[in-house]
């Protein structure tokens, strides 16, 4: 089980510079993949995004791709016309012979002067497939990381819900060790009111009355059956966390039956205690609810 949170970066180097690959991954429902590049080929920006689409499953993703030119210039190539420069040193030398022309020797500044230019400085380019090379090792390398930390997080965030999990059953064991009590306290109640009441009057009490209004009110307040889905939800949410794979959208949706039984629960409830064991319970369901936002 992995987190979807995360970071990773990863680089490969050429002669000519090297390319670097960062990914930083937060939650979100589904997999959403924001690519920034500088000035990187579309092939080399779509090899990346493939990568990292066919490594996660869920979580916002940003992928930033940048190269960095090698430094001292080993980009560059410097190009002399020779032709072109011989025959400007040419026609300077046949000028001297020209009358009322100053003789002087042709300096480098002069033929740097003249209209169509000699030197040349052209940019040297990575070839295409070598810098889908260096984006897959760079990639490679970033996504090794992003999910050796998704892994590490998600672990953390298993143990922590495994506790949590130990102590809503704990909860739910007082909540059925106590499901009848509700109704025992009601008969005890409703007994002592009717021989007040008829007491005096010297009226047998029907027994089968009474028993059928107890018989209504246990039907109306008891909660056992949904402490018992309770129960089998809790150990489905366990197999399910120790499982591998993505299965964090399963998870949310059992959180959300587990909340069902016991918001039902609540609303039966005729015991102080008891709604105070819910409440609690309602609790530790929302911080775990807002763990597994995190989980892919």
């Amino acid at each position: 089980m992995q987190s979807m949170t995360g970071y990773g970066s990863g680089s490969a180097s050429h002669a000519l510079g090297t390319l670097e690959v960062n990914i930083r991954t937060v939650n979100s429902r589904f997999l959403e993949i924001s690519l920034h590049d500088s000035k990187i080929p579309a092939t080399v920006s779509q090899t990346v995004y493939q990568m990292v689409k066919n490594s996660l499953e869920r979580g916002k993703v940003t992928v930033k791709i940048s190269f960095i030119p090698a430094q001292g210039g080993s980009g560059r190539q410097v190009h002399v016309d020779k032709e072109l420069l011989s025959a400007y040193v040419k026609a300077l030398q046949e000028l001297k012979h020209v009358k009322g022309i100053k003789k002087s020797k042709v300096t480098v500044q002069d033929l740097l002067t003249l209209p169509e230019p000699w030197l040349s400085v052209e940019e040297q380019q990575i070839p295409e497939e070598e810098m889908i090379d260096l984006a897959r090792e760079a990639a490679s390398e970033a996504i090794h990381q992003l999910i050796a930390m998704r892994v590490r997080e998600g672990k953390n965030l298993t143990e922590d819900l495994l506790k949590r999990l130990d102590w809503i059953e704990n909860k739910r064991q007082f909540l059925m060790d106590h499901a009848n009590e509700a109704v025992y306290a009601y008969e005890n109640r409703f007994k002592a009111r009717l021989i007040e009441l008829l007491g005096g009057l010297h009226i047998a009490v029907d027994e089968g009355r009474i028993l059928t209004e107890i018989a209504a009110y246990a039907e109306k307040t008891d909660f056992t059956e949904e402490v018992v889905r309770l129960g089998s939800h809790l150990d489905q949410f366990r197999k399910i966390l120790l499982s591998d794979g993505p299965e964090g959208k399963k998870l949310n949706f059992l959180l959300q039956e587990i909340n069902r039984e016991v918001n039902t629960t609540a609303s039966k409830a005729d015991n102080l205690d008891i709604v105070n064991c819910v409440i609690m319970i309602k609790t530790e369901l929302e911080k775990m609810r807002e763990q597994v936002q995190n989980l892919e």
